[in-house]
């Protein structure tokens, strides 16, 4: 399937914004073909048009963005979105001014929306799609900046402030020009399906556990808390997540007593020492489930599990999937060779591997 994404141009617009769109989606697209490498082209294509709905062409100096070859051919409605950035305001009054200006950018949104085709707008776009009539009785969010004028304003609109975005029928839009990453998410879900959906969430959007597992590779970027027990308990941890779990072991190494480490981890983390330790272990199987072809054998030993029916049900408990079922799902690549651990190798070829992808820093544990 081909979908392309209309970016609309304006002289008020928010610029920026379209070119990270065009990045997000040059991303997804090579995610995309990881997936499917039997298929040939791009899943997403772009263009840069004005109000009138002409292509606008990108200078030289951004050549490298120009849409994938093969997107100029027509497509359905069903196949199309117009993205609409926000407009660039110092005030109410003054965003009223630039909205009066935008007589063509109004009559745009309004056609896209009319022929059944998808419209997402982030920042103060939604204004523009509120003045369109888009909105009327559907449900949208918008910067909170202006958030009660924009409600007393378009009475006949559903505000949503509960999450960055928000999605009713074929009309999405985020509240911040910093969703806008969230809001391609969105869009890819509608696109191309929920499993997509989830491969671009775990490569492009922020996962707390992951960055901060990855963060022990880099000395110094790890901050100490002001809560030292904890921090001391929860580096011993991740740097020995394959190691049995023992809450006397880790008291000590936090120079603690077991019930103080208790009481202290659960006011700072909200969890024990051994709930941490198995988000941590779960973090590090979804990452080798995605990025790997390694035997899920070893997935679970690099993980610190010798059960593998205790793996699974941890596994499913967190995910809701096994993780044979999250590997068929989420996986990045199908099939390669750089991606795969050579069984008929030498054993050390699966952790040399693993330790390129710098997925932790100790792989195996004998204490």
């Amino acid at each position: 399937m081909n979908v392309r994404i209309d970016l609309l141009h304006s002289p008020h617009g928010m610029a920026g914004t379209l070119f990270s769109v065009i990045d997000i989606l040059r991303t997804f697209n090579n995610l995309w073909q990881m997936r499917n490498p039997d298929k040939r082209g791009a899943f997403f294509h772009w263009r840069l048009i004005d109000a009138a709905g002409h292509e606008l062409p990108l200078p030289d100096w951004l050549s490298g963005m120009q849409s994938p070859a093969g997107g100029r051919k027509a497509l359905r409605p069903s196949q199309t979105a117009l993205f609409v950035p926000g407009v660039q305001m110092k005030s109410v009054p003054d965003l009223k001014h630039v909205l009066d200006q935008c007589t063509e950018e109004l009559n745009c949104i309004a056609r896209y929306h009319s022929q059944g085709r998808v419209v997402a707008a982030s920042f103060n776009g939604p204004v523009m799609l509120a003045r369109a009539g888009v909105l009327d009785g559907r449900r949208a969010t918008v910067t909170w900046m202006i958030a009660n004028w924009f409600a007393s304003s378009f009475p006949a609109v559903q505000l949503a402030m509960e999450g960055p975005v928000v999605v009713d029928g074929l009309v999405f839009t985020a509240g911040a020009p910093a969703a806008v990453c969230d809001l391609m998410v969105e869009l890819i879900r509608h696109f191309a399906g929920e499993e997509m959906a989830q491969i671009a969430t775990n490569g492009l959007l922020y996962h707390p556990m992951r960055f901060e597992h990855s963060s022990l590779n880099f000395p110094g970027i790890s901050v100490k808390t002001r809560d030292s027990v904890v921090f001391r308990a929860k580096h011993w941890i991740q740097q020995h997540i394959q190691t049995p779990y023992s809450l006397e072991r880790v008291a000590q190494e936090a120079a603690a007593s077991p019930r103080t480490l208790l009481r202290h981890f659960k006011e700072v983390e909200g969890m024990t020492p051994l709930d941490y330790l198995h988000r941590l272990r779960v973090e590090r199987a979804k990452q080798l489930l995605e990025v790997t072809l390694v035997d899920l054998t070893e997935v679970m030993e690099y993980c610190g599990y010798q059960d593998a029916s205790a793996f699974r049900r941890l596994f499913r408990r967190a995910t809701g999937v096994t993780p044979s079922e999250y590997r068929r799902r989420y996986t990045m690549r199908i099939s390669s060779r750089w991606w795969r651990a050579d069984e008929s190798g030498p054993k050390d070829r699966v952790d040399d591997l693993i330790k390129g992808l710098s997925i932790g820093p100790q792989l195996r544990s004998d204490q």
